[in-house]
């Protein structure tokens, strides 16, 4: 396994810090051949070392070149040793036409591991060695040709990977170039003394321009060495390109003839993907009902909650108007007792105020037929003394006696209207209509009795205890 990881890493990638050590180094060369002397030529100094940023553009471009070098050569081995690789597989493959085709990837596994290490070590190799460990990890065939296309697509973005450090490179030289122009604009701008400016212009103009040559020269050499990276680069990976396709087109004829799926195995690659969408029908389709019981489980639940909150409300809403609605009517029914027995009070005072004035009429005409019973009396008197016609008081003395008689039955009939008044009044009570507390009696002013008043009074007690007249005076 750990080989298999080693051969993944060293794809199309190789180890950066002996690539900047290495491109340091021959930097440190260049810059010491043209300080001694073989290198010393004005132009180099000029464009190289007459700036800090052009100095670091010369390290950046070394450390590409560095890079592409090895690229190069791994690139030129991995030419010869695909070659190599590409013959022993057909070689194999050749051999292994007797082997029953369910065991022909086993058995290429195992004879590919005998090869030489530098076979299978290379780009070849580790294409053959992960399409035959997807192959057996698998278990099935007729996805080959899937298997050879997703290593293929891996190598080529590892290939596309491998050039991370040049992209960076030749971003940075130009960026480089263009800050070293800055800088000297800036230096130059500063260093110029406006008073020579204004005595001495051919000198502060030679003085100006030599400033401008520096800020321009690191310029153009970080733009040159960008553009001749580019080249060496482009060239570089048209090599590692045309080695891909040469892997891909000598891996997949050999490997789709050899590991092709027997025709006796028809049956079998047809009933797989039935199998298999069947399965993932039978999962789509248990997950479909989980879900679903689960949204049936959720709205029967939302529902069940929102019924609750309805009824609580309705019930609310309906007992607050049934309150409201009861509140009214025993309102409005005491309301119409209060009235209703406002007016029995009023109608009984009235109907008692009535009777009342009838006693009082009847009392008073009580005291009329008492006055005439007495003055019909005096009258008597006056016939007894007199002597006159005894026809005459008999027939006085028997008027006398009928309208004794009718007071008689005056008095009872004050009697009985009393007690129907009592009677009255008890069920009244009874029923509701009238509270127990006493009616307050009318309040009478006194009247001044005169002494025939006294003498009447007297006299229709003396008649009421008896009917008849004396005997005496019959007698007389």
């Amino acid at each position: 396994m750990n080989s298999k990881r080693r051969r993944h890493r060293e794809s199309f990638s190789f180890s950066l810090l002996p690539v900047l050590i290495l491109g340091t180094g021959l930097a440190c060369c260049f810059f010491a051949l043209i300080i001694t002397g073989p290198l010393d030529f004005a132009l180099l100094r000029r464009y190289c070392l007459s700036h800090p940023v052009a100095i670091a553009s010369v390290c950046l471009f070394f450390v590409g070149i560095v890079t592409l070098a090895m690229k190069w050569y791994q690139a030129l081995t991995q030419l010869s040793l695909t070659g190599k690789a590409s013959a022993a597989l057909r070689r194999l493959v050749t051999d292994g036409e007797e082997v029953v085709p369910n065991q022909r990837a086993q058995w290429l596994q195992a004879n590919w591991s005998a090869q030489p290490a530098a076979t299978n070590r290379s780009w070849l190799g580790d294409r053959l060695t992960r399409t035959i460990d997807l192959q057996i990890s698998r278990g099935r065939r007729h996805q080959l040709e899937a298997d050879l296309k997703a290593v293929a697509e891996a190598d080529a973005d590892r290939q596309h990977d491998s050039y991370s450090l040049l992209r960076i490179i030749n971003w940075a030289m130009p960026m480089l170039g263009f800050l070293g122009t800055v800088l000297g604009i800036s230096q130059t701008l500063g260093q110029l003394d406006t008073k020579m400016l204004a005595t001495q212009q051919q000198e502060a103009m030679n003085q100006l321009t030599a400033g401008l040559y520096v800020a321009f020269d690191t310029t153009a050499i970080a733009l040159i060495l960008t553009v001749f990276l580019m080249f060496v680069q482009f060239a570089v990976s048209r090599l590692e390109l045309s080695l891909l396709a040469t892997i891909d087109r000598d891996s997949n004829q050999a490997l789709i003839e050899f590991l092709a799926v027997d025709p006796f195995d028809a049956q079998d690659s047809l009933l797989t993907p039935v199998r298999q969408m069947a399965t993932e029908l039978i999962t789509s389709v248990k997950q479909l009902v989980e879900e679903q019981s689960k949204l049936w489980s959720e709205s029967i639940a939302e529902s069940q909650r929102q019924w609750t909150a309805w009824t609580q409300n309705a019930s609310e809403r309906i007992e607050s108007d049934l309150a409201e609605k009861i509140g009214c009517a025993l309102d409005s029914h005491v309301a119409a007792l209060g009235e209703l027995q406002d007016e029995g009070y009023r109608l009984v005072d009235a109907r008692w105020q009535q009777w009342q004035t009838t006693l009082s009429d009847q009392a008073r005409l009580v005291q009329t037929q008492q006055k005439e019973i007495i003055h019909q009396s005096d009258k008597l008197g006056e016939l007894l003394d007199s002597t006159v016609d005894l026809r005459k008081l008999e027939e006085v003395i028997g008027d006398s006696v009928s309208r004794l008689e009718n007071l008689g039955r005056l008095e009872e009939a004050t009697v009985c209207v009393g007690e129907a008044v009592a009677v009255l009044a008890t069920s009244l009570e009874r029923a509701g209509l009238i509270r127990g507390a006493p009616i307050r009696p009318r309040i009478h002013t006194p009247r001044v009795h005169t002494e025939d008043e006294d003498v009447s009074h007297g006299e229709s007690a003396d008649n009421s205890s008896s009917s008849t007249p004396p005997p005496s005076r019959k007698a007389a």
